[in-house]
């Protein structure tokens, strides 16, 4: 499998450097210390109820940010599969959210990003069936974000417009800003490079003890690991894996096309190492199934550790550190969601 995709890689970056459509940067499959095969368990309990956009766990649970008629996050059990309650209930009133939300925790206690309100609020460990927060962060700087993490005692956003990242303190109010994109030769203009690689598809976490930011990007696959100290953030390595192969418009613009590479999607860290789902296959294949066939996992010195094939694919994922082991989504044959999990 890595043969033939540093074979295909190697055509296409030929291809497009022919065609002026990319950029002379070097991007190189990486060389892994451990190739590992994995077949998960599956947990054939209950079923997410809608479309899984994210998950963690949590103790004895994982939390999917998925929406179905009443709640924005569902709640299961990791052991049994078995469907807990919902949470972030849909709607305008007190302890409501009327559209997609964020989450995370800070310890024991939950927070939930309202995205049109720019709030997070707080909950207590008892979060199940308790709808009032007992604190709420107005967050400044944007009139959007499309990503938050825990910053010490703030946030880093990723805003829908403007800057690439803002560090918010504990009120919510900017104390810092990363404004710096990936250079690409073919594209002098930083703004056409976020809206085409990096507006709602490349995603980003943080280190648990908040030294280190990872981004990640969807279109090609370019990860970068950025080092954090107090209101700054400065960029330690870039990694290109596979070039964007970008489509340029009439108007001079650029956007992905069936023929793009499809890099990387839900990042989650642990303090040794960050874990991604990687595809490596065009946009066009992609759609068939909508998921990847590896985990990739990096240090954070951006040297290549171990992948994971998973036999079945993988849609989303989570780290349970305590088990050693990662929960996952994948779709079984009739092309549900289904709960699965493999030991690390």
């Amino acid at each position: 499998m890595k043969k033939s995709l540093i074979l295909l890689f190697s055509l296409v970056l030929i291809s497009c450097n022919s065609k002026d459509s990319a950029d002379s940067e070097t991007y190189t499959m990486p060389v892994f210390k451990q190739e590992l095969s994995v077949t998960p368990k599956y947990i054939h309990k209950d079923k997410p109820l809608a479309q899984i956009f994210y998950m963690q766990v949590y103790k004895d649970y994982l939390l999917f940010k998925s929406s179905d008629e009443n709640n924005l996050v569902q709640l299961f059990n990791k052991n049994t599969g078995e469907y807990v309650a919902g949470i972030a209930p849909r709607g305008r009133g007190a302890g409501e959210y009327p559209m997609t939300v964020n989450f995370f925790f800070l310890g024991d206690t939950l927070c939930v990003y309202d995205r049109q309100q720019l709030v997070v609020n707080y909950y207590e460990s008892d979060f199940v069936g308790n709808r009032i927060p007992f604190k709420r962060i107005q967050i400044e700087g944007a009139n959007g974000f499309l990503q938050i993490v825990p910053y010490k005692r703030g946030f880093i956003t990723v805003p829908t417009k403007g800057v690439r990242f803002i560090i918010q303190d504990e009120t919510g109010k900017q104390i810092g800003k990363y404004i710096h994109y990936p250079n690409f030769n073919a594209i002098n203009d930083s703004s056409i490079v976020r809206n085409a690689l990096f507006t709602g598809s490349h995603e980003v976490d943080i280190k648990p003890d908040h030294t280190k930011l990872v981004s990640a990007t969807f279109a090609g696959a370019i990860i970068e690991i950025f080092s954090l100290s107090g209101n700054k953030i400065s960029l330690d390595k870039e990694i290109r894996l596979l070039p964007p192969t970008l489509l340029k418009r009439k108007d001079n613009s650029y956007t992905t096309s069936d023929e793009s590479f499809v890099g990387f999607w839900n990042i989650h860290t642990t303090d040794d190492y960050i874990y991604l789902i990687f595809s490596g296959k065009t946009l066009k294949d992609h759609k068939k199934h909508r998921c990847g066939d590896f985990i990739y996992v990096y240090d954070w010195e951006g040297n290549p550790i171990k992948s994971y094939k998973i036999n079945g694919g993988i849609y989303r994922f989570t780290i349970d550190e305590a088990q050693q082991r990662i929960f996952l989504i994948t779709y079984d044959q009739d092309g549900d969601e289904i709960i699965g999990y493999f030991n690390l």
